[in-house]
């Protein structure tokens, strides 16, 4: 099965606080507020602009209290867009346009991991 990991966690979403709470479950993550790079820009073209970027900021939240933060795998292995959908409640099919788009070389935001 496909692990998605979300690129270039510890630069973007890791800051001081977080990194002293290393193996511990976060209650919280810190989120970037650019609005003006390529991968953002191409983003808010798709069609699906509001329901993928829902779906990436709760597919961050997930990710940050996982044993590996930014990645998208627990104990069972990796998370599904129907696991994503049972721990947040969203619809599924956002997480699963989520992968498709934010995977896409264009935008850059998760990538396939081993």
């Amino acid at each position: 099965m496909t692990i998605y990991a979300i690129k270039n966690w510890d630069e973007n979403y890791e800051i001081a606080q977080s990194r002293q709470c290393k193996g511990m479950k976060m209650s919280w993550v810190a989120v970037p507020n650019r609005h003006d790079g390529k991968g953002f820009r191409r983003l808010v073209r798709n069609p699906n602009n509001v329901q993928v970027f829902c779906a990436w900021n709760l597919i961050i939240q997930v990710a940050s209290k996982q044993k590996i933060r930014g990645r998208l795998e627990d104990t069972d292995g990796p998370l599904t867009a129907e696991d994503l959908s049972d721990k947040t409640g969203f619809p599924e099919e956002i997480f699963q346009m989520a992968f498709e788009v934010l995977s896409d070389p264009k935008i850059g935001w998760l990538e396939v991991v081993t």
